[in-house]
C-alpha cells in the first residue's frame, strides 16, 4: 500500500477517519463507470479555471479514485501521490500556486515526475454530515503565483457543491429505487442527474452588486453572451409574472445572513413578449463572512437547470393520477394497492359499492383481505400470492370466494402485478378484484344448457385445434370419454380420406379468419365407426384471443335414410327392367351390400329339393349351394322378420349353425317372401361379425323385399300371361277340332234334322261347360268331380239322392276333362231318354277309385290306375241297343281314347253300368 502524507489523519483520529470512510461508502460511488454528470462537472471546472486538468477525486483509506478526470490518464493513484488529501482537513478552497515550492507536495512523484504538475486548486466535497470525502480539483503543469480569481474560486466551490448535490441525488436515487410509489419521482431525479451536464452557474457579488451568468444560464433566460445582466432588470424581468414575486421572496429570504442561506425555487423564464422559454430549477447558497462576530453576506452562488421536461412530466403525472382516480371511481372493480414493505393496503370506493365494506370497517392490511377469503379457498390463494411475491414473478391471478359485508360470498377474479426494486426486492402489488358472481351464475346456466343440449358442443383453440371443452352429447356422438377429446386436437376425429378439406378449414381458423358456416362432414368414432355430422362452426374475437365453437349434430340416421331412399329409387328403376329371378338376385345383392356396407346380401328362393335356400358366397360358376336352415325356416314360415345380432346366441337357430358358418354369417336380417301364404323365398343381409341391427336397416331390407316381391310377381304374371296365351291358342284349336268332329259325327247318317239339331246343340253346350270349368281354375286342368258335376247339372232336379258322386280329389288335364264331360253328357242324355233320369225315383251314381296296378296288365311295374263306374238304378227295365250311333261310340271310345284307357258298357235289366279304367298319368296329361 502507498504511504499517506504526513498531514493525513493520524491513528488517534481513527474514529473520525472511520466516519469519513463510512460516509464515502454510503454513496456507493467507488469503482463505478464514468457518468456524464461528473464528467461534465470536471470539464466545467477545467473551463472555469482555464486548466488542462480537472478531477473529481474521492479519497479512501489507501488510494484516491477519480470519478471523473480530464487531462489525466490514471483512474486512481496511491495516497503518496495525492494532493487532494491536503484539502480534506479544511472546508474551504485549497490553492497551491506552485507544488514544487510547497513543502507538502514538492516531493510528490506527480510533481517531480510525469506529468509534472505545478499548480493545484481543490474544493473539498463535504457531505451533509460535514465529512470531506474528496475534492473537485484543477491542475496545471505551470505554476500560478496569482492562484485563481475570486470568480474562479467561487465557481469551483459552487461546482464542488454541485458535485455533492449530484452525489446526494445519486445516493437518493439509489435509495429510492426500492420505493415503487416513488417511481415517477425516481425517474425525475434520475433525469436530473443525467441532465446535470446542462446546469448553468450564477454568481451574485453582493458587495460589488454584480451578477455573473455562464452561457447555459444565459440560454435559459434568453440572454445573449454579450448582454449585461442584473438582478432586477434581467433576472426578475425575465421571470414569468406569476412566478416573479414568489421567486424574489425566496431569494431575499436566502440572502438573510441570519437564515439558513439556501435558495431552492422553480420558475418559468420568458422572452420580452412573454413567451415561456423554459421551466428552471435553481439552487443557491449564500456565502457569509464573519467580521468580529457579525455575519455579512458576501456572495450568492448557485446553479440553474432546465426542468421543462420534468415539469411537463409532473403535469402528465398529475393528469394520469386524476384519470386513475376517476377510473377507480367509475369501475366496479375493487382496485387495491398493497405496500408490501409497510403491509398497508389501499382500496378504492368499489370495495364498498360492490361488496358493502365501509372504509371505517376495513383494516388496511393484507391480513384483513386474506381473512375475508372463504376458508376453503384461503390456503391455495395465500400460497399462490406468497409464491409470486417470494419468487421472481410479476403477475398473479386467482378465482376465489370473497366475503361481502352481509356475510354472503361473491365469486371474484383477482389479478395483481408486482412492483420490485432494482435488486428484485418486492415493494408493492397493485391489482383489481372483479366480481364474477353474476357472470358465474349466467355461465352456470349456460353450462347447464350446454351440458344438457341434444347436440354436441366443443370449444376449440383455433390456432392449435385443441379442444378446450366438450359437452356430454359430443362424447356420446364420438363414443369417447371427455378425456379423449379435451386437450387433444379435434383433427384426429376426421377420417384421413377427408384430411385435405379438414386441414384447409383449420388453416383458415388458425389465420384468424372469422368463420360462420354450416357444413356436413364425416367423423370416425372411437370404436372406428364412421358417422355423419352437421357442423355449425362459429369463430369470434374475445379480447385479444380468438375462440371457435363447433355445434355438431349426428345426422348419420338422416344420411342413412337419404342414402336408402336413393337406393330404393334406384332399385325400383332397375327392377322394372329385370328379366328374371337371377337378374333380380344380382340387383338386390349389389344394392343391399353397397347401401348397408356389407359383404353379402341378396335374394334366395326356397329350394324344394333340400328344403332350404342358398346364402353366402357364389361359386366360380355364379351359383350358390343351397343348405337346409330348419330353425330359420320355421320362423320365416310364421311370417317373422329376423333381425339377429348374433346367430350363435339364438338357441332356436342352433340347428342352422353349420349353414351359417359355411356362409360366413354371424349376424343376419331376413325378410320372408310368401305367395298365397306359402314361403317362397327371402331377402337377406348378413355380417361376418356380431352386429346390432338398427330399425332403419331392418326397415330398408323390408322395403327391398317388398320391391323384390313385386318384381317377382310381375315376372310371374308376365310368364303366366304368356302361358295362358299359348294355352288359349292351343285350346281354341282343340275346341274347334272337337266341335268339328262332334258336328261331323252328329250329322252322319242323320234323317231327322230337328233331332240332329237338338243333339248337336246339347253336345256343344256340354263342351262349353267343360271349357268353363277348365278356365275357372288357375291351373291348366280341372277337378274330376267338378267336370262330372258340371255335365250333370241340367239333370239335377233337386230330388234327394238323384245324383251321387264319390271318389278322391283328382286334377285332370284339359284333354281328359273335355272328353270326360262329353262322355258324361252322352250317358246322362241316354239316361234322360231311356234310363234312370226318365222316371221319378231313378238315381245315377258315379264313383271312382285310384289303386296301384299294372297298366297294361303285362307291364313290369305297377302304377296308379283310376277306375270310374257309372251306375243307374230305379229306372225302366233296360234292353241292349240294337244299333250304335255317334253317342254310343263317343261313350265307348271318346274318353278312353283320350286318356289311353278302356271302357266297358253293361246293359243289365235293373240299370245301365259304364266302367272305365285308365292310368292316372293319362288323366293328368296336359296335352
Amino acid at each position: 500500500m502507498s504511504r499517506p502524507p504526513d498531514d493525513f489523519p493520524a491513528s488517534g483520529e481513527a474514529d473520525g477517519e472511520a466516519g469519513r470512510l463510512a460516509a464515502l461508502a454510503r454513496y456507493g460511488i467507488l469503482d463505478t463507470p464514468a457518468e456524464a454528470a461528473f464528467d461534465d462537472a470536471a470539464a466545467l471546472a477545467a473551463q472555469l479555471c482555464a486548466t488542462p486538468t480537472a478531477l473529481v477525486s474521492l479519497v479512501t483509506g489507501d488510494r484516491q479514485w477519480f470519478k471523473a478526470r480530464l487531462g489525466f490518464a490514471p483512474g486512481e493513484t496511491g495516497l503518496d501521490r495525492s494532493v487532494c488529501v491536503h484539502a480534506l482537513a479544511g472546508r474551504g478552497l485549497l490553492v497551491i500556486p506552485d507544488l514544487a515550492a510547497d513543502p507538502r507536495t514538492r516531493t510528490n512523484p506527480l510533481v517531480t515526475g510525469e506529468p509534472g504538475i505545478r499548480f493545484y486548486a481543490g474544493a473539498p466535497l463535504v457531505t451533509s454530515e460535514d465529512m470531506a470525502i474528496g475534492t473537485l480539483c484543477v491542475l496545471d503543469t505551470v505554476p500560478r503565483p496569482e492562484g485563481l480569481s475570486a470568480a474562479q474560486g467561487a465557481g469551483l466551490e459552487a461546482l464542488a457543491r454541485t458535485v455533492m448535490t449530484q452525489l446526494e441525488l445519486r445516493r437518493g436515487i439509489a435509495a429510492r429505487k426500492t420505493e415503487a410509489a416513488a417511481l415517477a419521482d425516481s425517474e425525475f431525479r434520475l433525469r436530473l442527474a443525467i441532465e446535470a451536464a446542462g446546469a448553468g452557474i450564477f454568481d451574485h457579488d453582493l458587495v460589488a452588486g454584480t451578477l455573473a451568468w455562464d452561457g447555459r444560464t444565459r440560454a435559459l433566460f434568453g440572454v445573449g453572451p454579450d448582454e449585461a445582466v442584473s438582478y432586477a432588470d434581467t433576472f426578475l424581468a425575465r421571470l414569468h409574472p406569476e412566478d416573479r414575486a414568489r421567486t424574489d421572496a425566496a431569494v431575499q429570504a436566502a440572502l438573510d445572513p441570519a437564515g439558513p442561506g439556501l435558495f431552492d425555487a422553480t420558475y418559468r423564464t420568458v422572452t420580452d413578449d412573454g413567451t415561456v422559454i423554459a421551466w428552471v430549477a435553481a439552487r443557491g447558497t449564500l456565502v457569509v463572512e464573519r467580521d468580529e462576530g457579525i455575519r455579512r453576506a458576501r456572495r450568492f452562488v448557485g446553479t440553474v437547470r432546465d426542468v421543462t421536461a420534468e415539469q411537463m412530466a409532473q403535469v402528465a403525472v398529475a393528469a394520469t393520477k386524476e384519470r386513475y382516480r376517476l377510473v377507480t371511481r367509475a369501475t366496479n372493480d375493487a382496485i387495491w394497492d398493497w405496500d408490501l414493505v409497510a403491509d398497508h393496503v389501499l382500496w378504492n370506493e368499489a370495495l364498498q359499492a360492490a361488496y358493502g365494506w365501509a372504509p371505517e370497517t376495513v383494516e388496511p392490511t393484507g391480513r384483513w383481505w386474506l381473512d375475508h377469503i372463504h376458508a376453503e379457498d384461503r390456503p391455495r390463494v395465500e400460497a399462490g400470492i406468497r409464491r409470486v411475491i417470494g419468487g421472481d414473478g410479476h403477475d398473479w391471478h386467482h378465482e376465489y370466494r370473497f366475503r361481502r359485508a352481509d356475510g354472503a360470498y361473491a365469486d371474484v377474479l383477482d389479478r395483481g402485478s408486482m412492483v420490485r426494486g432494482a435488486d428484485g426486492t418486492p415493494l408493492r402489488m397493485i391489482g383489481a378484484m372483479l366480481d364474477l358472481t353474476e357472470r358465474n351464475r349466467v355461465a352456470a346456466q349456460l353450462r347447464a344448457v350446454v351440458e344438457g343440449a341434444n347436440i354436441g358442443i366443443v370449444q376449440i383453440d383455433p390456432r392449435t385445434m385443441v379442444a378446450l371443452e366438450a359437452n356430454p352429447k359430443l362424447c356420446a356422438i364420438w363414443g369417447a370419454d371427455e378425456s379423449d377429446i379435451v386437450g387433444h386436437s379435434v383433427a384426429k376425429w376426421t377420417p384421413e380420406a377427408e384430411a385435405a378439406a379438414r386441414d384447409q378449414l383449420h388453416r383458415r381458423l388458425a389465420a384468424g379468419e372469422i368463420v360462420r358456416e354450416t357444413l356436413e362432414k364425416r367423423y370416425r368414432r372411437k370404436d372406428g365407426r364412421l358417422i355423419w355430422g352437421r357442423v355449425n362452426l362459429v369463430s369470434q374475437v374475445r379480447g385479444e384471443a380468438i375462440q371457435a365453437t363447433a355445434m355438431i349434430e349426428d345426422i348419420t340416421a338422416e344420411k342413412a335414410i337419404e342414402v336408402r331412399q336413393k337406393a330404393l329409387i334406384e332399385l325400383g328403376d332397375t327392377l322394372r327392367d329385370a328379366a328374371g329371378p337371377t337378374e333380380i338376385r344380382g340387383i338386390a345383392a349389389r344394392i343391399l351390400r353397397r347401401t348397408l356396407d356389407l359383404s353379402d346380401a341378396g335374394y334366395a328362393a326356397i329350394d324344394a329339393a333340400v328344403g332350404g335356400f342358398a346364402i353366402g358366397h357364389e361359386r366360380p360358376d355364379g351359383t350358390m349351394s343351397p343348405a337346409p336352415f330348419p330353425g330359420m325356416l320355421a320362423r320365416l314360415r310364421r311370417g317373422e322378420i329376423l333381425a339377429v345380432p348374433d346367430l350363435t346366441a339364438e338357441a332356436d337357430l342352433a340347428p342352422d349353425a353349420g349353414g351359417y358358418a359355411a356362409a360366413g354369417a354371424r349376424a343376419l336380417v331376413g325378410v320372408p317372401l310368401t305367395r298365397r301364404g306359402d314361403l317362397v323365398g327371402l331377402v337377406y343381409v348378413h355380417a361376418a361379425e356380431p352386429r346390432a341391427w338398427d330399425a332403419g336397416e331392418v326397415d330398408f331390407v323390408r322395403e327391398v323385399a317388398g320391391r323384390i316381391s313385386v318384381a317377382l310377381a310381375r315376372i310371374q304374371a308376365e310368364e303366366q300371361q304368356r302361358f295362358l296365351n299359348r294355352e288359349l291358342s292351343h285350346r281354341l284349336k282343340n275346341t274347334l277340332t272337337m266341335a268339328q268332329a262332334i258336328a261331323s259325327q252328329t250329322l252322319r247318317n242323320a234323317t231327322d234334322i230337328a233331332s240332329v239339331k237338338e243333339a248337336l246343340v246339347a253336345r256343344l253346350v256340354a263342351l262349353g261347360k267343360a271349357h268353363d270349368i277348365l278356365l275357372s281354375g288357375e291351373g291348366e286342368g280341372a277337378a274330376l268331380e267338378a267336370v262330372i258335376a258340371g255335365a250333370l247339372t241340367i239333370h239335377d232336379d233337386g230330388e234327394p239322392g238323384r245324383i251321387h258322386l264319390s271318389g278322391p280329389a283328382l286334377e285332370v288335364g284339359p284333354k281328359a276333362a273335355l272328353s270326360l264331360a262329353l262322355m258324361i253328357h252322352e250317358l246322362a242324355t241316354n239316361a234322360a231318354k231311356y234310363g234312370a233320369f226318365s222316371v221319378p225315383g231313378g238315381c245315377v251314381g258315379v264313383d271312382w277309385t285310384v289303386a296301384q296296378a299294372r297298366w297294361p296288365e303285362d307291364a313290369g311295374e305297377a302304377e296308379p290306375v283310376v277306375t270310374m263306374t257309372w251306375a243307374e238304378t230305379g229306372g225302366p227295365p233296360v234292353a241292349a241297343p240294337t244299333r250304335k250311333g255317334f253317342g254310343s261310340r263317343l261313350i265307348e271310345r271318346g274318353f278312353s281314347g283320350a286318356v289311353g284307357g278302356e271302357t266297358q258298357m253293361i246293359y243289365a235289366r235293373e240299370g245301365v253300368t259304364c266302367r272305365i279304367r285308365a292310368p292316372l298319368r293319362g288323366l293328368l296329361e296336359k296335352e
